[in-house]
């Protein structure tokens, strides 16, 4: 996957999927999973600062979710699956359905917020959600 630093950190961390446009439904199907949309990062700063930001929410939210990243050369199709129309956009799915999104670098508090509110429409509280 090409990209910035931060982006090869994100994909070398433990836990993270890189998600090309063939298997992606099939990754996707089961369970809950955190996706990372990221388009280029020399065009979309934030990039950086929302890849950085994935293993920590993983962390906040304590394995309520998969994480994953889609091959910004391969994303064109899930982008419109998924109504992303702005990078970078972090999707929740639960078992193939998109369940909400997050678009542009947020503040800890947003996101807590609004993944944690996502969680809660499946089923799966965020109660331990740690404040930071």
């Amino acid at each position: 996957m090409a990209g910035s630093a931060a982006l090869a950190r994100l994909a070398a961390a433990e836990g993270v999927r890189e998600l090309g446009g063939d298997g992606l439904e099939a990754a996707l199907a089961e369970g809950t999973t955190l996706v990372l949309f990221t388009g280029d990062p020399t065009r979309h700063r934030e990039i950086d600062d929302v890849a950085v930001i994935v293993p920590e929410l993983a962390k906040a939210f304590a394995g309520r979710f998969r994480c994953a990243m889609v091959d910004p050369d391969r994303e064109r199709a899930a982008a419109a699956r998924f109504r992303v129309v702005v990078r970078p956009t972090l999707v929740l799915v639960h078992e193939g359905a998109m369940i909400g999104s997050v678009a542009r670098m947020r503040s800890w508090a947003e996101y807590l917020e609004a993944i944690g509110g996502m969680l809660d429409r499946i089923g799966a509280p965020a109660a331990a959600a740690m404040e930071a």
